[in-house]
């Protein structure tokens, strides 16, 4: 499997190959289903609330009395057919979290690689150095590869505070640690670029997944 390989300053050098240790053409599409299923409930809160009749403020009084009256019989104006009553089995906070292992985490994310190169989707880009804050340049840089033109995520090796900082204007983009890659993060998008020394460290950490 192959995949485009740029420069530093975004130009075109060549096409690569791409590390045979876990570029092999294998997809689960179930591990895919199973990590990103789980990636989506774990990022739901719960903290959905409704009162029902026991909660809602007031009631404690006999709107009128049992008989003489001529209307139906209440016992309180909190019930839930009244306005202003309590809800019916309305959402109670809840979790929604779904666990999920480390060996399928792993298959998934070397699933989605492959997924990508298959597609072409997976371009290779020389390490950067950046030395100060700069959205611009930091756009410049992949509007010259031919990236921008929908969602792309950048994977890089470790924190690089100044790439980090100079991306987060760019609403297209998304910023990836090599070493904690959500799922998420690099399926849904039109290009996938990892940096040389993220593709080493990648090869490292998921190798045995492939397998």
């Amino acid at each position: 499997m192959k995949a485009k390989k740029y420069s530093k300053t975004g130009q075109s050098l060549a096409e690569v190959e791409l590390p045979s240790e876990i570029f092999t053409n294998k997809i689960s599409r179930g591990a895919i289903y199973d990590a990103i299923k789980a990636e989506n409930a774990n990022l739901r809160s719960g903290n959905h609330s409704t009162k029902d009749r026991g909660e809602v403020s007031g009631g404690g009084k006999k709107p009128w009395s049992q008989k003489g009256t001529g209307r139906a019989r209440q016992g309180s104006s909190r019930a839930p057919h009244w306005v202003g009553g309590g809800v019916i089995h309305g959402p109670k906070p809840r979790d929604y979290s779904i666990p999920l292992s480390r060996n399928i985490k792993r298959v998934a994310v070397v699933s989605i690689l492959n997924k990508k190169a298959s597609e072409s989707k997976i371009n290779i880009l020389e390490d950067l150095a950046m030395t100060k804050f700069s959205t611009k340049e930091v756009f410049n840089l992949f509007k010259t590869m031919g990236v921008t033109n929908g969602n792309f995520s950048v994977v890089v090796s470790g924190e690089d505070k100044f790439l980090k900082a100079s991306t987060r204007n760019i609403p297209t983009l998304k910023y990836v640690n090599a070493k904690r890659i959500v799922c998420r993060d690099i399926l849904y998008n039109k290009n996938l670029i990892i940096t040389e020394s993220a593709l080493k460290e990648i090869v490292n950490q998921y190798k045995d997944a492939s397998k």
